[in-house]
């Protein structure tokens, strides 16, 4: 990759800080945590608690450039063998512009977040699922007696 093409990229200058501090200006935390599925964007998140897990876990810290390359940014989507580079060893032609930021909803950016083959599916079952499998029946009284019962 030529450093001219590195400099075009987005990423390049850009500090960790500087890149959370705007995805969290436009998108809010909530979308981050629908597109990006990382606990810290769940669990009481703020810019410094990121920042510290995210200089922690690179492979946390690739998966927020690529957010930021190529839905904050649009940037058009690399070759495979680029996209097997780290974010900010990527780059881009010359004359290549970065778009305006693409607005999402959690919703939205549940749809767009890759799937993860290495991740074992879990089935989540839908209230109707349930219905059918497990008909209603009343509950059986337990023969669990505690000291606070009569």
């Amino acid at each position: 990759m030529s450093t001219e093409e590195l400099q075009n990229s987005p990423l390049h200058g850009l500090s960790a800080e500087v890149m959370l501090t705007e995805l969290v200006e436009f998108y809010g935390w909530r979308v981050l945590d629908a597109a990006i599925d990382l606990k810290c964007f769940r669990i009481q998140p703020t810019i410094p608690s990121a920042l510290a897990f995210l200089k922690k876990a690179e492979w946390a810290r690739n998966r927020v450039e690529e957010f930021y390359l190529y839905t904050f940014k649009q940037m058009p989507k690399s070759t495979p063998e680029e996209m097997e580079l780290k974010p900010r060893e990527r780059g881009f032609p010359k004359g290549v512009r970065s778009k305006e930021p693409k607005p999402l909803t959690a919703k939205q950016a549940l749809e767009l977040r890759p799937v993860d083959e290495s991740r074992p599916v879990k089935k989540q079952r839908t209230r109707s699922y349930q219905a059918e499998i497990l008909p209603e029946t009343p509950p059986e009284e337990s023969t669990f007696k505690s000291r606070f019962s009569r």
